[in-house]
């Protein structure tokens, strides 16, 4: 039985986009623009952090994340590329096997190619502009901790015949708090092209893959060089 906190937490896992910027020079870039690079997504983590992870352990799932978060783009943003779309992606989005490899061949690792200028990164990818993409991540709860809200919760509800649970503030269960910030960068001078930045939370009842998938949809979705 779904009661209103728990309407309420799943309106805030949501998510939300709150920014969304267009440069003016967008349509002249997007007419003669080639081809544009999803770069490894800078992952800044902050908030509690768990108790059997090292600082090592932390980078190493930053990485891993990284490079999931940009495989995800990449896959949507080709599905929003094919001709059957009814207002499909016109450029080319490079292979982000090619675009890991050239960084790998160059000796360029992963944290390494989130402080790189835009210019430098680009001439060594080859491409016309490039997707950067940080995502910051809050941690509040530890997924057990979030399960244990949860049942308590439950419990209340049955307890009171949900009488009490206008009293229950949204959220109460969330682990995270996740922003997505992406930007679509010219390769010639750096210049922003285009920006939007999404916010979701979430809790244990929501896997990995799946808050990857939301969030790059998501992205995916508000992306330009549209017809």
């Amino acid at each position: 039985m779904r009661f209103r906190a728990a309407l309420l937490v799943s309106f805030l896992v949501a998510g939300c986009t709150s920014v969304h910027y267009e440069s003016p020079r967008l349509a002249e870039q997007t007419a003669t623009r080639d081809t544009v690079a999803v770069l490894p997504f800078e992952m800044v983590f902050s908030g509690k952090a768990p108790k059997d992870l090292t600082a090592a352990d932390i980078q190493r799932i930053e990485q891993a994340e990284s490079l999931a978060f940009q495989a995800s783009l990449y896959d949507y943003l080709l599905d929003r590329s094919s001709a059957t779309r009814k207002n499909p992606i016109l450029v080319r989005i490079q292979p982000v096997e090619t675009t890991n490899r050239l960084l790998d061949e160059r000796g360029i690792g992963i944290r390494e190619s989130w402080g790189m200028p835009t210019e430098s990164i680009a001439e060594t990818l080859g491409v016309d502009a490039v997707i950067r993409t940080r995502v910051h991540k809050t941690r509040y709860l530890s997924d057990l901790a979030s399960y244990g809200t949860d049942v308590g919760l439950a419990l209340l509800h049955e307890a009171t015949n949900g009488d009490s649970d206008w009293l229950i503030p949204p959220g109460l269960t969330k682990t995270h708090d996740i922003s997505a910030d992406s930007e679509v960068l010219n390769a010639e001078d750096g210049e922003l092209l285009w920006k939007v930045v999404v916010h979701r939370g979430t809790d244990w009842r929501r896997p990995a893959n799946e808050v990857v998938a939301g969030i790059t949809k998501k992205l995916s979705k508000k992306f330009p060089y549209r017809g």
